[in-house]
Order: C-alpha cells, then sequence, then structure tokens
C-alpha cells in the first residue's frame, strides 16, 4: 500500500483530516503580520498626512455637504478584531470633520455595495456598533441603490466602450471618502467606487464571462485583465470629479491572517497613489512562493462560508463560485493545478437556498443550469432579463436581496476552471450527488476515493498539491 501522510483541511462547517500521497506537496500560508497597535491613532494620522491629497481640514468648510463611504460585509468571511475598522475610521472621520466645523447633519454615510444585496440596519450593528447606527438616522446611514435611477448619474464610457454611472452622492459631494477594508488583491483601488457606487450597466463589462480570457487570476495585480478594466472606469470618474476640483480620500486597509483578522498597514489618500502601498502588504502576508511548478492534481478544501452568505446560507452556486474563483482562480504567475489535471475540492455541496436573499439564484439553479452549464451561454441569452426583471428589482431595493444578476456574477467564475481541468468535489453524501451532477461536475464520497480514482488514471506517482485554505494565501507558481 503506498505511503499516505494525514492532512486537516476546510470541509463545510469545520475541517477533516484526510490521507494523502506521502510525495504530496502542502502549501501553507505565511506566519500573521504584526498589527497596528492602535487603530484609531493611525486613521488619525493618515487623516493628515496623505498620499497624493490635501489634508482632512484642508478639504472642507462649515458648509460642506460630506459623504462617507464604506464596505460592506461581502468578501469577508472571516471575522475582524474589534473594534472593525469601519467603525472607528468612521469615529475618528467625523470627530475630525466635527473639528473642521463641519456639522454632522451635512456628514452622509453610505455603504457601497454594488449588486450584492443591501444590509439592514441591524446586520450593520455587527460591524459599526449600534451606537453609530442610531446616532444616523435612515435619511444619512443607508446602502447605495443601484436601481435608484433619479440618484444615479452616467459619466460616459472609457475608450474602449465601458459604461461609467455611479450614485450621484459621489459625483455631486462636496467631499467623499471612502474606508476600504482590502481582502485580496483584486478589491481596493477604484474597484471600491466604480463598482461598490455603480450599476448593472458598469459591472456588466467588468463581471462578464469573457470566452476568449486567457484564465489570468484577479489576485495577479501586475497581469489581471480585470483590475486594468475597473482602472479605466476609475479614470473617467477621476477625470469628472478633478474637472470640478474634487478628490476622493480614500482610507485603505490590508489584514494579516490572524484569527481574528487585524489591520497591518493602513494608507489614506488618493486611490491611485494609495492601493500600491497596500497591495505590497497584502503582497507579503499572502504571496507563498510555489517551486516546481503546476501539479497533476490539486486537492483543496472548501467552507460552506463566505462573504456572499454572511448572515445567510451557503448555497451550491456560490460553491461554484468558490472552486473557480478561490480553490482554482486564485494564484499568481501560473494555476497550481496543470491544463488537463485534476481539482479536488472537499465540501458536502448542500443543495440549501435562502428564498428571501437570493430568490434569482433559484431561478438560475432550477430553470437555468438544467439548460447549460456553460456560463458565456447563460450570460448571452439570460443575464439582461434576470438583471431587469421587475420582481428581482424589487426584491434587491426593497427585500434585502442579491441583485437579479448576482447569479451570473458567481457562476461566470466556474468558466475558465471548466475549460482548464476536470472538478471533483469529494465528501459528497449520497443525498447530494445530484447537486454536483446539477453543476456539471464529477462527485465523490471522500477525498482519498477522488485521490484513488485519480493516481488510477495518471499512475501512482502522479503530482499531488494540498492546498491549505482558508486562510489567506496565494500561490505564486514558477514554472
Amino acid at each position: 500500500m503506498p505511503a499516505t501522510k494525514a492532512e486537516s483541511i476546510a470541509y463545510g462547517d469545520g475541517s477533516i483530516t484526510v490521507q494523502v500521497p506521502e510525495h504530496t506537496r502542502v502549501l501553507r500560508p505565511n506566519a500573521p503580520l504584526p498589527p497596528i497597535p492602535d487603530l484609531r491613532q493611525a486613521v488619525r494620522e493618515a487623516l493628515y498626512n496623505p498620499i497624493a491629497h490635501e489634508p482632512v481640514n484642508k478639504l472642507v468648510s462649515p458648509r460642506s455637504k460630506v459623504v462617507i463611504c464604506f464596505d460592506d460585509a461581502s468578501g469577508a468571511a472571516w471575522q475582524t478584531e474589534a473594534p472593525d475598522f469601519r467603525r472607528v475610521g468612521i469615529e475618528v472621520l467625523v470627530e475630525e470633520l466635527g473639528k473642521a466645523g463641519v456639522p454632522q447633519e451635512n456628514i452622509t454615510l453610505m455603504c457601497t455595495q454594488g449588486l450584492h444585496r443591501k444590509l439592514t440596519r441591524i446586520e450593520m450593528e455587527s460591524f459599526l456598533g449600534r451606537d453609530l447606527v442610531l446616532r444616523w438616522g435612515y435619511n444619512r446611514l443607508f446602502c447605495h441603490d443601484a436601481e435608484d435611477r433619479d440618484n444615479i448619474v452616467h459619466l460616459g464610457q472609457t475608450r474602449r466602450g465601458f459604461d461609467v454611472e455611479v450614485n450621484r452622492l459621489v459625483a455631486d459631494s462636496d467631499q467623499l471618502f471612502y474606508l476600504s477594508c482590502v481582502q485580496y488583491p483584486f478589491n481596493g483601488g477604484w474597484k471600491s467606487l466604480v463598482i461598490g457606487a455603480g450599476t448593472f450597466n458598469v459591472i456588466r463589462h467588468t463581471h462578464r464571462p469573457w470566452p476568449q480570457a486567457t484564465g489570468q487570476s484577479v489576485d495577479d495585480p501586475e497581469h489581471s485583465a480585470f483590475k486594468k478594466l475597473v482602472w479605466e472606469q476609475g479614470a473617467v470618474l477621476q477625470r469628472h470629479l478633478e474637472s470640478k476640483g474634487r478628490r476622493i480620500f480614500t482610507i485603505e486597509t490590508a489584514y494579516n491572517n490572524a484569527s481574528p483578522r487585524q489591520v497591518v498597514a493602513l494608507h489614506a489618500g488618493h486611490p491611485t497613489e494609495v492601493h500600491p502601498n497596500t497591495l505590497r502588504y497584502l503582497q507579503e502576508q499572502q504571496a507563498v512562493e510555489v517551486e516546481g511548478g503546476q501539479s497533476d492534481v490539486l486537492v483543496c478544501g472548501v467552507p460552506s462560508v463566505d462573504g456572499y452568505s454572511k448572515f445567510s446560507v451557503f448555497n451550491p452556486i456560490l460553491l461554484g463560485n468558490t472552486i473557480g474563483a478561490y480553490a482554482y482562480g486564485s494564484f499568481q504567475g501560473m494555476p497550481l493545478v496543470r491544463e488537463g489535471g485534476i481539482l479536488i475540492v472537499a465540501n458536502p455541496a448542500r443543495p440549501a437556498f435562502d428564498e428571501r436573499y437570493f430568490p434569482s439564484y433559484l431561478e438560475f439553479w432550477h430553470k437555468l443550469l438544467p439548460q447549460n452549464t456553460d456560463p458565456y451561454w447563460l450570460w448571452e441569452n439570460f443575464a439582461e432579463d434576470f438583471a431587469h426583471r421587475p420582481e428581482y428589482v424589487y426584491s434587491y431595493r426593497h427585500r434585502y436581496a442579491y441583485h437579479g444578476a448576482h447569479p451570473f456574477f458567481m457562476w461566470n467564475q466556474t468558466l475558465v476552471v471548466r475549460r482548464q481541468v476536470r472538478v471533483w468535489v469529494a465528501g459528497v453524501p449520497d443525498a447530494h450527488q445530484d447537486v454536483v451532477r446539477h453543476m456539471g461536475f464529477t462527485p465523490f464520497p471522500s477525498v482519498e476515493a477522488a485521490l484513488a480514482a485519480a493516481q488510477a488514471e495518471l499512475g501512482a506517482d502522479c503530482s499531488v498539491t494540498l492546498l491549505e485554505r482558508p486562510r489567506g494565501l496565494i500561490p505564486r507558481v514558477k514554472a
């Protein structure tokens, strides 16, 4: 019997121990970087020592109408150390604005969640704190509404014809501040506002499936086409604001991989100049150098929670997104698993859906996927319909549901992984195996059974890599 070793990987609501070949290459995350010792003081210092920007006291007057935007909960399945940066940032910023003479009634707080579902005020209490939420009434603390056409401003198009339109508050405020919690390299920078305060007309350009895509990861900022597209859109927004003598003031944070996550870097100023500093810290914390090139087989555990399912439940379409965007698609250089190889992900694949928060997901799952699992075909035939369907627009605006087009964004992440490798989902109970087949993937009862099948096909000496996640880890793969 071939020699094996025991490794622990994420699985559903916890973890499991699996037996993998002795020669398996195991990738583990870097040690956590040290946190900022005094977050409140760091915010205050950043406000008065920004990059490529005037300090806060020179940006406003007692008559200024100020908007403070902040990230929503998605993308952060993990917990952050209390108090949350968004709460600290708003409290310090409001205090410093008060010193400059800006009354509280001139300050508006807006969660820029894009086409993610709006958060209830109770959900916002989980990171802003109840006192702060209650201090701002319904008219001065709310979520961006991408379907409120009266409050959307179209600013033009990029040179390649990509639309740029944002919430009117972004375009018309005397001064806009943005508090950004950057978890991965594809977050932050211009994405925070172009996507976060944008609309379907904007997001369709960057989140659609591209059949000719090279498959380069969005977590490889030097080569990411996604990053380039968003920066082109950001340039349109920048030109519009600068024509009015205004500049966005952003505060970006980078996190370590401790539990709970801690802020390790904080930079403030103009987005274009601030973001490279954030990327430098993310690279140091998350990028893991991989020698020996690609692998025949990649094993990765998948938890049944992500940023999209926060305050809700993890569904199979979100599992598809996790497989495509993270288990396979989060890398630098080249994917961990070679073209034609096998990706084994461990998850129970529960067929659970939250009807209130994910209504369009249900129709996508039950009516569209049985017709075709190809993301490009699905997008071209149904995305516009789902995006503008009245019942889905209403649910997004008034029932805290994800936008009607959102399941397409998630499923689009499976485009490249389907083209490049075979996806096997392991640890799937008999009752859930049809769920995996419905997705167009192959189910296995255990990781060991999947590995045995891979070795039977590729040989006992096939190369195997195990990726330890969900802790922050981006493999940097060299040829």
